[in-house]
């Protein structure tokens, strides 16, 4: 009985490990990369002129402003991934104190004559459980009680 209890203790012991859940997140970012160029010779000091659809026109000075096909305007969007990796350490195993009343002992006879009596005592009965958590369902343990009564349990959390 005490080694059974001993090898629960020890398997409980190196069985209450970490439990870990990992997380993978993105995040979208956006930038933008500025293009710079010098002015070319052919354009310094000369003026950029838009037309707008209704006829009006606006001008401005080459050096501030420069004309480019849509195409090379660049906008990246950069995709982040980033992984988290969060662990709780806890006890999953049992340790129980017990106590009522019930039988102390074990049956006394006694013989006179022909007749035969059969006795027993009553009175205040403690005990000690440990479980040790195999899973997250079952579970196996012992439990000893001071009338000397022995258990070996096998458990299923719901």
């Amino acid at each position: 009985m005490k080694n059974l209890f001993l090898i629960l203790l020890l398997a409980g012991t190196a069985n209450a490990g970490d439990n870990c859940s990992e997380t993978i997140g993105s995040t979208k970012v956006q930038e933008e990369h500025e293009i710079t160029t010098s002015v070319p010779k052919h354009l310094e000091g000369a003026t950029i002129i838009v037309r707008l659809a209704n006829g009006k026109e606006s001008q401005v000075p080459a050096e501030k402003f420069k004309v480019v096909p849509r195409r090379q305007q660049f906008v990246v969007a950069a995709t982040t991934v980033s992984k988290t990796i969060s662990c709780s350490s806890k006890s999953s195993n049992r340790f129980s104190l017990l106590g009522g009343y019930g039988a102390r002992n074990g049956l006394t006879t006694t013989k006179n004559g022909n007749n035969v009596t059969v006795e027993t005592s009553s009175g205040l009965v403690g005990g000690a459980q440990y479980q040790v958590m195999l899973d997250d369902f079952f579970s196996v343990g012992v439990q000893g009680q001071t009338n000397g009564t022995g258990s070996v349990l096998i458990g299923v959390d719901l």
